[in-house]
């Protein structure tokens, strides 16, 4: 009875609603599922035993938190998938916006933050099946309570506004979504993009990067290109980068 409503919402479109109270990770759990033929699905639990953060770092997960996997099958070009992520990231942003009436940013690649603090965050794979290419997409955000982390600020979205549960978090961001996706199934993308950078934290400043555990740049966050990749100019000399970590301090 509690998921009622999102449950017929998913089923609306065509998705299979699982709940657990508990699982290891949303992520490996819609994977699993995958085996059984089951693509189109939607996996929410109430907390996770071993959540999974960004390049498989542990998330802690407990209980009272939004935690959530769906699939999407690929119908567009692979290269474009990005498109997804920013689709999600969007999601999560104005989903935030209303409920605690804020305007929040997206970090590069796939934190939300409020007011310098991380509240949300997602996750993208891509899994193939009997020659169907599939993306699976996991999200994060905190509601009841948010992790200490040595030296990165969260926050949840009771601290804020705790008129607002969970519940209707959740359907929330699947109605929002879903809107979104529209865009991208008549390939409206160009619209998603700039809606992205309006969003994006640090854009046009300079940055400090981590490229790896002892490698550090330092350049003009310039622009963000349609494969996820951003553009970052080090003395009037730019270059995409595919992957790195934003550090805080600037100086």
């Amino acid at each position: 009875m509690q998921f009622m409503n999102i449950k017929q919402i998913l089923q609306n479109e065509g998705y299979v609603f699982k709940h657990y109270e508990s699982v290891h990770s949303t992520m490996d759990t819609i994977k699993e599922l995958f085996n059984y033929n089951k693509n189109k699905l939607f996996i929410l639990a109430d907390k996770q035993v071993e959540g999974k953060g960004r390049r498989g770092s542990f998330w802690h997960s407990p209980k009272g938190n939004v935690y959530l996997s769906f699939s999407l099958e690929m119908l567009i070009d692979i290269k474009d998938h990005f498109i997804i992520n920013a689709a999600v990231a969007l999601t999560i942003a104005k989903t935030i916006d209303y409920i605690c009436n804020v305007s929040s940013k997206i970090k590069w690649p796939n934190d939300i933050m409020v007011n310098g603090k991380k509240i949300s965050g997602l996750m993208t794979e891509i899994i193939k099946q009997k020659n169907t290419n599939y993306i699976i997409i996991g999200v994060g955000i905190n509601v009841d309570s948010s992790p200490i982390i040595s030296k990165y600020p969260t926050t949840f979205t009771k601290e804020i506004n705790s008129s607002f549960e969970k519940i209707n978090i959740i359907e929330l961001f699947i109605l929002n979504f879903f809107k979104k996706y529209k865009k991208i199934e008549y390939s409206v993308y160009d619209s998603i993009l700039k809606e992205f950078k309006n969003k994006l934290l640090y854009l046009n400043e300079i940055i400090n990067l981590q490229l790896d555990r002892s490698k550090f740049i330092k350049g003009r966050f310039e622009d963000i290109n349609l494969d996820g990749s951003i553009v970052i100019n080090i003395n009037g000399l730019k270059q995409n980068l595919y992957s790195a970590r934003i550090i805080d301090d600037r100086n």
